[in-house]
């Protein structure tokens, strides 16, 4: 099954994606990269065509992904794509389609919301999007509750990319287990 990472921009999704790709022997596939690569610069696509046509072409481009796959991959997934208020439908098309092809893995830095909040703004703002600080934390905080409520696995840490990886495979391991034992 594929695995496949969620969660808000800044929490690792990327980094922590090809390291964990690299240690399990699967492709790598970052879904704003491929965006990026195959429809458009996203922030110039928002600008453009506006978010609502965003997620229709971004779950569209999952679903294409999902069957060029031969094998499993590692999925980093973008932030909106399973929590955001705009088209409940398509959120629930793609929460749908990621329960039924893999494991979800949230990453998240921190189960407190303030502090999850600090660093994931934090660290969105350094990347040069010429993002605003309070628009930034009200979306954070609009999808914290959402994403919580998310993910097979769960990893909430602030530990270097190595140690989630690691966090992340033990995890997925349980996982396994307890999805044997139910069966």
């Amino acid at each position: 099954m594929h695995v496949l990472l969620i969660g808000p921009g800044g929490a690792g999704k990327s980094t922590v994606g090809a390291l964990l790709a690299q240690r399990l022997d699967y492709p790598f596939i970052d879904l704003d990269t491929v965006f990026c690569e195959r429809i458009a610069n996203i922030r110039e696509y928002l600008q453009t065509h506006g978010y609502e046509s965003y997620l229709e072409q971004n779950a569209a481009l999952f679903a294409s992904l999902l069957s060029e796959q031969e094998k499993n991959a590692v999925f980093a997934l973008s932030s909106g794509f399973l929590a955001t208020d705009i088209r409940p439908d398509i959120v629930q098309i793609n929460r749908q389609r990621v329960r039924e092809c893999g494991v979800s893995v949230l990453l998240m830095p921190y189960k407190n919301v303030d502090d999850a909040c600090r660093c994931i703004v934090g660290r969105q703002l350094t990347r040069g999007f010429g993002l605003e600080r309070h628009k930034e934390e009200r979306k954070f905080r609009q999808r914290f509750g959402e994403y919580s409520a998310l993910g097979d696995v769960q990893i909430f840490s602030v530990s270097p990319p190595h140690d989630i990886v690691e966090q992340t495979v033990q995890g997925l391991a349980r996982f396994s287990s307890m999805s044997r034992v139910s069966r």
